[in-house]
């Protein structure tokens, strides 16, 4: 009988938001989250077809000591009860008896993440897309989350969209490549994804909080607004909400200013 570890994974992924005050543009850290399925070892048939993005999964999981998977279950584990650090040395463990434990260096990536450490978790990560052959779409995923977090938008896409290659039913994914082409400034390119993500997942509120910074960049600030009211609508109570509140309140600011400006430079008969 061979068992799986059930897990689903968080990676923590971070946006900035225009604000006006004082007539200056400034920055605000918004916080986000994007869930990523982890691997799972469950009882079954050895001979079941593989299913997902896993490459042949029933011949490997064979190979994998059950002292690597008992670690990495512990690791889940803590990692579930919110104790990233103590997962930790159970995850080490699991690599340390299978060096091609590929979900082992994943879920290291995701409590590094976790505990704000940013160089370790993109080490695990691509520690997890070497040991795989890059045929493992989740630290594909997070790194690229991580890489937009740190601006570094040009390096993220490639790898967003290899993963989706792996894995192109995964809509969070697609959030991140709007995202890296929002940061290259490809807001069409960006806009129509965002677009199609919102369809795909109307729960998703950072979908229309992208599209807020889009339509932001380009100083559509009513469509802007529009956004922003809707992402609200859908996250009333969440950690952003207040924070979401006070930049409507700059932006209807700017466009009270901006209507008083256009009135008063008008040509009167």
């Amino acid at each position: 009988m061979y068992q799986r570890v059930f897990a689903c994974l968080l990676s923590g992924a971070l946006l900035s938001l225009p604000l006006a005050a004082g007539g200056q543009e400034t920055y605000s850290t918004i916080a986000g989250r994007i869930t990523v399925s982890g691997p799972s070892f469950r009882a079954e048939d050895p001979t079941e077809t593989p299913r997902g993005t896993r490459p042949s999964v029933s011949a490997r999981e064979l190979s994998i000591p059950q002292r690597a998977i008992k670690a990495y279950s512990k690791g889940m584990d803590r990692l579930q009860k919110n104790d990233p650090a103590g997962s930790l040395d159970h995850f080490r463990r699991a690599a340390f008896e299978f060096r091609d434990f590929y979900e082992a260096y994943h879920a290291m990536g995701l409590a590094q993440l976790r505990l704000g450490h940013e160089q370790e978790a993109q080490e695990a990560f691509q520690k997890a897309i070497d040991a795989s052959g890059g045929h493992y779409a989740e630290p594909h995923f997070g790194l690229s989350a991580l890489l937009c977090n740190q601006q570094k938008f040009a390096e993220a896409e490639p790898i967003i969209r290899k993963a989706l290659e792996i894995a192109p039913g995964f809509g969070p994914g697609h959030f991140i490549l709007a995202w890296a082409l929002f940061g290259l400034n490809r807001l069409d390119e960006a806009e129509m994804i965002a677009q199609e993500v919102s369809l795909r997942d109307p729960k998703l509120a950072m979908a229309h909080l992208l599209l807020a910074h889009i339509h932001i960049r380009r100083s559509d600030y009513s469509t802007g607004l529009v956004e922003l009211d809707t992402y609200l609508r859908l996250e009333p109570d969440g950690p952003l909400s207040e924070q979401i509140r006070r930049c409507q309140e700059s932006l209807r600011r700017r466009l009270i200013g901006s209507a008083v400006i256009n009135g008063g430079t008008q040509v009167k008969p």
